[in-house]
């Protein structure tokens, strides 16, 4: 006071530290650069300063706006100045600054002045608000009081233009929420130490908080839909962290969990993820038990309700039955005047709204006796226990409901082609799994075919959900492995219900964990266990679990231990009285793991392998067969099938074994004699079936045994010709310079050896193909024992006769057929045509004979390319088939075969095109998958199909919507202006073929969806005669208004006048074409009406005639007109059709006058 006149401070000399201050503020952009540059004292001379003098403040608050505005890095500095402050009673500065960010203008428009200043200016004011901006949630980080207080300063900006701004508000009001919620605890520990005389102010303040925090809420929730993703993201975080630090309402659970949901659709990956990551935590966090399983809460509801429904108090309880006998007796009155059939059902209902109603009162009537603070007995407090557990049952239920009605927005977010959202999505199902939600069951196995993605980081998440669901402790990230055998009976649990490509995902997972020896040994001595002891589906799934993991590890079966234990469970006693397939079928499989036997009788693998072989004849050959039951041969089929593959892979002579397999069916269906055959003997069709099959069977496993054997030859010889080379030019090694001058000559003699070893065995290994080619082609199928029994087998497929009427016969039957037709191109050739007879001929309810037929095409075609193509027409017909299945298979087939180049898109792709809009959601995502595949490819397949394409459906006659999704979803693949301009160039030369105005139209709209340059607007205006006679239809008129819209937004100016021009044309023909159109059905309706008008004269002419025929004869009528009275006569037929005529002329004029 002693310095300043009248104690009043000059502000240039307090201002001077101030500014000094600014400038060591607008270098410490980082914690290092902020200690070098004394920030923190910086800080605290500006903070004296305010405190100091209040006068100026508003040059203060103007310094800090503008440093804000201009630095990125001022935000957090200037919030910790605002705790640096006094607050007593308010913080001054920080309510100052707030203020001038409301008045903040956040319009992106321009008064006026040059484009170029009006841009510099946007730029400017766009870069301040972003500096600004955060600001806002760091002072809301450590002042939230102070935010919340000046709140309404910064609301206005939610409808602000800029999104930063939003985001803004919306991080600090998760930071007040956060914070509101922890000083209430804080206070509400500390009010029990006050006096009564505040419980009444404190009550107030709650319940003004309440309402403040449910308006922040309620912000928060409408800014989940705000039109920008990165607010939208930043409100689904805000939330998560208000989840994670249990300051979420509990009457907000559901309306944000719904909110998650309906965000999983969004289209920006970055909502999704943080949706998903949203939903995970209110899981975690969930107010209700660890376990949410469904049927648990039902169950407890249940006997909620039916205690509440007893212990009703007396006075409800005299009125609900009075209720309920008044409606008996109302019903029973009723039904005597007016019986019906549905008086049960009403009666029924009565009586559950009245026990519903009565007990809705008994519980309002507990309650209101609570909120009075009355005494309450101890059979009172018991039934408000069991309401109040009734409402936490019923929310918890309410809430898992949300969670499974769900399901599909999480199967989708599984299956997207974003590594972000499958990776949230997979964290979300393990969660879901440790809670027991039902919908993780599902989730998972879905999860499970993501083991063959391309990502590399996608399997290894799947891999690690497997583990932390089936193998370790919840919670622990894979560290703590659960005990063995909770791990072998989650594995059981999976492979039980699994699929067979669920199956095979699984089998994928569990080798790479038995590799990595995440799987302790031990768990598999209890699958063993369980195996050898257990009953039905357990036994098969342990052996199956088994034969999984010995994919990667061999030495869980390659023992003869094992192998013993392998024998005794799977292919023993017990498989064979209860004729358990699903075993022997798992057994088969492990022991195809097995290595092939070597024979050695004093061995024990041998003998117990020799042991096992002897079984899976058994199995192979029906002989635990029910021929009575079709069923049993049903499930027999797959056992059989991985007997055979086990048989060629673990015998040391397995085509021995599949002749014995055949003579054994033999006997077993023609092993009478003839003397001892009855006259009109027939063989049992199941029999026939399982023949056929394993007939089949074991033809293919001997083609594919043959080349195993050709293969080792190869490597045997090659291995033999390496170590000659080795031995050669090691016996070099050892000589001196002298010999190898005199012995120059031998070593070139020595390279011409090798030479000619190495043709030889070129020779060789020719020759063992030619055999091998030879053995497949005229000796499995040609001059072998399955010759023998072709002739029989092509008589069954034909069926010429029709007496084989058995679907399971004749299934079987084509099938042995198309894997003998595999073997040989002469077989295969031969047949083609009884084949595809047989296609064409199957009954419309038999749809797996001809999914069969349809994928044995497929095989056929890989095998037989020139032989088949011939027939791909009749393929692509499939896809018009009434079954579902049959066309998935069809589709399926040709997608592999079209990829791999085995068959000819053109000509057919307008049958796939077609499948873009079938019924089948699987049809479609395989025709789109189908088309991306192609456009991947350099040679643009799909520029090349279009024309044909377009050409072949506009003469199909389609809907129009259905046409045009099918162009609008092919024409995205056009993407090089090359392509644009000769593809619409193709369709402008189309315009004079066309036959029907809706094919123009169909033409117009691909052309307006294809890009549009300077080339493009020239072809039009160029060829503009082609199309210019169907201007007049108003479709084709605005697809082409269309094309010259968006040619204006991206031209050049050179091609200005064209794009005018081409303006003109267009309005000007088709206006002259619709006044054209009138005209013509101006013409038509009086064409219409003249027609009309001779058709009338003619039928008048002609029923004149009709009358003048119909007229007597005057003569006859003479002897009546003398004697008739003179008014009585009758008129002359002259006379009455002149006055027919008369009265015609004149209704004709009277029609012409009112016309």
């Amino acid at each position: 006071s002693n310095l300043w006149k009248r104690s009043v401070p000059d502000e240039s000399v307090v201002g001077l530290p101030c500014r000094i201050a600014y400038q060591m503020l607008e270098s410490a952009t980082g914690a290092q650069a902020r200690k070098a540059s004394s920030g923190s004292l910086a800080l605290s001379m500006i903070a004296a300063t305010v405190d100091s003098a209040q006068c100026l403040l508003g040059t203060v608050v103007a310094a800090l706006v503008d440093l804000l505005h201009t630095y990125d890095h001022m935000a957090t500095l200037v919030a910790e100045l605002c705790t640096m402050v006094n607050e007593r009673p308010t913080n001054v500065l920080a309510t100052e600054l707030l203020r001038e960010i409301g008045r903040l203008d956040t319009s992106s428009g321009h008064n006026g002045g040059s484009s170029s200043q009006s841009d510099a200016n946007l730029g400017n004011k766009a870069s301040g608000i972003k500096n600004v901006a955060p600001f806002v949630s760091e002072l809301a980080a450590v002042r939230p009081r102070v935010v919340l207080a000046n709140m309404s300063l910064l609301l206005p900006h939610l409808d602000s233009e800029p999104y930063v701004i939003r985001s803004a508000i919306v991080n600090a009001i998760g930071h007040i929420l956060v914070r509101e919620e922890e000083d209430d605890v804080g206070e509400q520990s500390a009010g029990d130490k006050d006096e009564d005389d505040e419980e009444d102010r404190g009550e107030r303040r709650i319940v003004d908080m309440a309402k403040t925090r449910g308006s922040l809420f309620d912000i928060l929730c409408d800014r989940t839909r705000d039109v920008t993703s990165f607010t939208r993201a930043a409100s689904l975080k805000v939330l998560n962290e208000l989840t994670e630090r249990r300051s979420l309402p509990l009457d907000r659970i559901m309306p944000v969990t719904a909110i998650a949901i309906d965000r999983l659709q969004d289209k920006t990956v970055m909502v999704r993820r943080y949706a998903m990551q949203l939903l995970t935590t209110l899981l975690e966090n969930n107010p209700f038990m660890g376990m949410l399983n469904p049927d648990l809460y039902r169950t407890k509801i249940r006997e909620l309700e039916a205690y509440l429904k007893c212990n009703v108090p007396e006075e409800i309880l005299k009125a609900r039955d009075a209720a309920l006998e008044e409606a008996r007796s109302n019903k029973e009155e009723e039904d005597k005047s007016q019986p019906g059939e549905d008086a049960v059902g009403d009666v029924d209902k009565d009586i559950e709204e009245i026990e519903s109603a009565a007990l809705a009162a008994a519980i309002a009537d507990a309650e209101s006796k609570q909120e009075s603070n009355e005494d309450l007995t101890d059979a009172e407090t018991e039934f408000l226990a069991r309401v109040r557990g009734l409402k936490f049952a019923s929310s918890a239920l309410s809430f898992i409901d949300v969670f499974e009605d769900a399901n599909d927005s999480f199967q989708t977010m599984l299956m997207s082609t974003n590594p972000s959202d499958v990776t949230e999505a997979l964290r979300f199902f393990v969660k879901a799994k440790h809670f027991g939600l039902p919908c993780a069951v599902t989730g998972m196995k879905r999860a499970l075919a993501l083991m063959w993605s391309n990502e590399t980081n996608v399997q290894e998440e799947v891999l690690r959900a497997f583990v932390e669901v089936f193998v370790s402790e919840p919670g622990t990230d894979g560290k703590e492995l659960l005990p063995e055998n909770r791990i072998a009976q989650n594995f059981l649990d999976l492979a039980g219900e699994a699929t067979v490509s669920e199956l095979a995902s699984i089998e994928e997972a569990l080798g790479r964990l038995v590799k990595k020896e995440v799987i302790p040994p031990d768990v598999f001595s209890v699958l063993w266990t369980m195996a050898s002891q257990a009953e039905g589906q357990p036994r098969a799934s342990a052996m199956l679990v088994i034969s999984m993991a010995a994919g990667a590890d061999p030495k869980i079966v390659d023992s003869a231990y094992r192998l013993q234990n392998l024998y005794d469970a799977g292919l023993g006693d017990y498989t064979e009285e209860h004729r358990d397939w699903k075993t022997a079928r798992s057994a088969a499989c492990a022991l195809q793991r097995v290595a092939r036997a070597k024979v050695d009788p004093s061995s024990a693998k041998y003998i117990i392998l020799d042991l096992i072989t002897e079984r899976l004849v058994a199995v192979a050959r029906g002989d635990w067969c029910d021929d009575e039951a079709a069923g049993d041969t049903a499930s027999w089929f797959c056992a059989a099938e991985q007997a055979v593959n086990a048989i060629f892979t673990i015998s040391p002579a397995p085509e021995k074994v599949a002749m014995e397999i055949l003579l054994g069916h033999q006997a077993g269906i023609f092993g009478a004699s003839e003397e001892e055959q009855p006259a009109n003997s027939t063989a049992h069709s199941l029999r026939l079936s399982r023949f056929f099959f394993v007939l089949g069977h074991v033809a293919l496993k001997l083609l594919i045994y043959t080349e195993v054997l050709s293969s080792s030859v190869r490597r045997a010889n090659a291995a033999k010709t390496v170590k000659k080379q080795e031995s050669a030019s090691s016996g070099n090694k050892g000589k001196d310079a002298d010999a190898e001058s005199k012995e120059g000559a031998s070593d070139e003699e020595e390279d011409d050896a090798i030479e000619a070893e190495l043709g030889i065995a070129a020779q060789a290994e020719a020759e063992t193909e030619r055999k091998v080619a030879e053995i497949s082609e005229n000796e499995i199928v040609g001059r072998g024992m399955i010759s023998l029994f072709t002739p029989m087998l092509l008589r069954v497929v034909a069926n010429e006769e029709g007496i084989y009427s058995s679907p399971v016969l004749m299934q079987s039957a084509t099938l042995a057929l198309c894997k003998c037709m595999c073997i040989s191109k002469s077989f295969c050739e031969k047949h083609l045509t009884l084949l595809f007879s047989v296609l064409a001929k199957a009954p419309n309810d038999d749809q797996d004979l001809r999914a069969n037929i349809v994928i044995a095409l497929g095989d056929l075609a890989f095998r037989f390319p020139n032989e088949v193509e011939p027939y791909t027409p009749k393929i692509y017909a499939c896809l018009r088939d009434k079954s579902t299945r049959v066309r998935r298979h069809t589709l399926m087939v040709l997608t592999h075969l079209i990829l791999n180049d085995m068959v000819k898109v053109k000509g057919n792709v307008c049958e796939i095109a077609l499948c873009l809009q079938d019924q089948e959601p699987r049809i479609r995502d395989m025709a789109r998958l189908l088309f991306h595949e192609l456009s991947k490819r350099t040679n643009s397949p799909i520029y090349n199909l279009l024309p044909d394409i377009v050409s072949q459906l506009s003469q199909l006659n389609l809907k129009q919507e259905v046409f045009r999704e099918i162009m609008l979803f092919l024409l995205c693949f056009i993407k090089k202006d090359r392509q644009n301009e000769m593809l619409m160039e193709k369709l402008i030369q189309r315009f004079p073929k066309c036959t029907s105005i809706n094919q123009k139209a169909d033409l117009a709209y691909c052309i307006a969806q294809l890009k549009v340059n300077d080339k493009c607007i020239k072809c039009l205006n160029d060829s503009f005669k082609l199309y210019k006679d169907a201007l007049f239809d108003e479709d084709v008129l605005k697809n082409f208004v269309s094309v010259v819209s968006k040619a204006k937004k991206n031209t050049k100016l050179d091609t200005k006048d064209t794009i005018e021009e081409l303006e003109n044309k267009l309005n000007l023909h088709a206006a002259a074409g619709m006044e054209n159109v009138a005209a013509d059905k101006k013409a038509a309706r009086a064409k219409k009406r003249a027609a009309k008008r001779v058709q009338r004269k003619k039928e008048w002419e002609e029923s004149d005639e009709e009358e003048v025929m119909s007229e007597p004869d005057p003569e006859e009528l003479e002897f009546d007109e003398e004697n008739q009275p003179e008014n009585m006569k009758a008129p002359q037929v002259g006379e009455r059709a002149a006055k027919k005529r008369t009265g015609r002329s004149r209704a004709r004029r009277g029609r012409g006058v009112l016309s």
